[in-house]
């Protein structure tokens, strides 16, 4: 297991500058760049001036709102407290307007096993691309050499790195999936005295499973043993996390195979997502 604290990490570099506006991310793990199963897990501090035309994935992203309000659509936001599932080849956008926001955001190669760029990926394609053309408005716009004029950023990135365009999945939904925790009902956990929990959604085909945990000042709770991994984000509270101290922000990353024990300190509530390898999908 490892852990860090968001709330005591400074505010990084923007790992998506390719698009446009006002982006600051705390990188909080990530994964083999090599693998299919490769992730970015972040916060991200996005302004109001933040942009990003129309456009669709190669992978899976889930979107925690913290604060503020997300606007993924003309008429269409995650809010705060909700939670966004945006799978492969599902197109969304325009992003624009809207007020400042936090966000917790997930990218993962999703179940086609295209896999997803790294962050050194992403800030050295740009650096290359940016000595033949120039980045506005999320699109990418070549003034010099062979290729296509203006392409979008992302797409542009990705033929710079894999050498080919990307083969988008065909989409298994019409448009992303908003989650509202709110009007889930907390379980009681009959085994775990002071744990209740919430069952959000379960998308089988990338193996992703999205829940809150809730514990009362010394209730416990395990993790695993599990085929998956595991990543675990306090909303609120404190504790211990198999012995070590969590707050509020903390995240987890809970590997294959490992068991991990959560001891409530303040009435704590946290997001677990529970993600299948992707070879395991294949079985």
């Amino acid at each position: 297991m490892d852990i860090v604290h968001a709330g005591r990490m400074s505010w990084g570099e923007n790992l998506a500058a390719h698009r446009q506006g006002g982006l600051a991310h705390k990188l909080l793990f990530e994964g083999d760049e090599a693998s299919p199963d490769n992730y970015a897990w972040v916060m991200a501090d996005e302004k109001s001036d933040y942009f990003s035309p129309r456009h669709r994935h190669a992978w899976d992203q889930v979107r925690l709102c913290i604060s503020g309000s997300i606007p993924i659509a003309r008429d269409l936001r995650v809010d705060a407290g909700e939670i966004g599932y945006f799978p492969e080849g599902v197109p969304y956008g325009p992003q624009e307007g809207g007020p400042d926001r936090l966000t917790l955001v997930l990218q993962i190669g999703g179940s086609s096993g295209l896999g997803y760029l790294s962050a050194r990926q992403l800030r050295d394609a740009r650096a290359e691309l940016a000595e033949v053309g120039v980045f506005e408005g999320g699109v990418f716009k070549r003034t010099k050499g062979g290729g296509k004029a203006n392409l979008d950023a992302y797409e542009a990135i990705w033929r710079h790195v894999t050498g080919r365009p990307i083969d988008y999945p065909k989409a298994r939904f019409k448009t992303p999936i908003i989650v509202r925790p709110d009007g889930f009902a907390w379980r009681p956990e009959v085994q775990s005295p002071g744990v209740s929990t919430k069952r959000l959604a379960v998308f089988p085909e990338r193996g992703l499973e999205l829940s809150l945990l809730a514990l009362e000042p010394g209730a416990t709770w395990w993790f695993g043993p599990t085929p998956q991994r595991l990543l675990v984000f306090v909303r609120s509270g404190d504790g211990r996390l198999q012995g070590e101290h969590y707050e509020t922000w903390s995240a987890a990353r809970i590997e294959p195979g490992e068991a991990v024990e959560i001891a409530g300190g303040a009435p704590t509530e946290v997001l677990v997502i529970s993600l299948a390898l992707i070879a395991d999908l294949a079985l």
